[in-house]
């Protein structure tokens, strides 16, 4: 994957550095639907995703900030999830 394939939401959010968005391309595979739906169950993602209830912006905001802080901690398939819900 290149970085031009990494969807726009993303690649033009203004909170990943070339660096992140490097790590994001380096995945071979993106998640697929099943890997996505089942991550979003685990209880630190249920935390996030319902603290925003009703303001998608926000949430959508709070969703790349913490895959931000996945790709930090080296979790580059975690953040890709999170990112795709």
């Amino acid at each position: 994957m290149q970085i031009s394939d990494i969807p726009n939401f993303i690649s033009s959010s203004g909170i990943f550095n070339v660096q992140e968005l490097e790590q994001l391309a380096s995945i071979k595979e993106i998640p697929t639907d099943g890997e996505i739906d089942s991550f979003k169950y685990e209880p630190e993602i249920q935390e996030l995703l319902n603290a925003f209830i009703g303001d998608e912006s926000t949430r959508i905001t709070h969703q790349l900030l913490q895959a931000k802080e996945f790709l930090n901690q080296g979790r580059v398939e975690e953040a890709w999830k999170l990112m795709l819900l």
